[in-house]
């Protein structure tokens, strides 16, 4: 398996199928694809690349990446039935892998089913299958909701709520936020008007 490749560059295209070709110093020259996001070295220029090889009944692929935890998300990507290689290259030239791991969070398919040829049942498998392997506190990512209940409980705090009044207004908070994403003023007069 090719893991690693460092070499100097000898073309590079960014377009629908992005890529850079790679001459090692062992004189063999690797095509690499990248996402649309990659930040293309010139040409002759040194580079260093994380790669993950794929190899499918009628082809041998290398997908690169500036960092392993990159490369590795990709390889997590690939994991959910029905995404392939393409598709995950997509998905990580449309969002930056961490704005992927909000929007899995966050649970916003209709964001996600922006990603080219992915559509709204793929992109609610990506968000159904990466939750479960996905360490949020780990990555240090929160909610839109887990902020959002931060705001409300200094708020609530602020205007002397405490104790189990304070705890049963951030409950009920949760239930509304459940139900739909209000902006923390809305929130406080609704939590307030309980």
């Amino acid at each position: 398996m090719i893991s690693y490749i460092s070499g100097k560059i000898l073309k590079s295209n960014l377009g629908k199928s992005s890529y850079v070709d790679i001459l090692t110093s062992c004189g063999v020259g690797y095509r690499v694809f990248v996402t649309s996001q990659f930040k293309f070295p010139t040409k002759d220029t040194n580079i260093s690349i994380y790669t993950s090889f794929q190899v499918r009944e009628d082809s041998q692929m290398l997908y690169g990446f500036p960092s392993e935890e990159e490369r590795d998300f990709f390889e997590e990507l690939l994991n959910v039935s029905g995404i392939g290689p393409k598709s995950a290259l997509s998905i990580l030239s449309t969002y930056s892998m961490k704005r992927v791991k909000e929007i899995v969070l966050d649970g916003d398919a209709n964001l996600l089913k922006k990603v080219s040829g992915l559509g709204l049942k793929g992109a609610q498998k990506v968000i159904l299958e990466l939750r479960g392997r996905i360490d949020f506190e780990k990555e240090g990512i929160e909610s839109k909701r887990d902020v959002r209940l931060k705001e409300l409980k200094d708020a609530l705090s602020s205007l002397g709520f405490k104790g189990s009044e304070l705890k049963d207004r951030v409950e009920s908070a949760e239930v509304i936020l459940k139900k739909k994403d209000y902006d923390i003023e809305t929130l406080i007069k609704k939590v307030l008007s309980e």
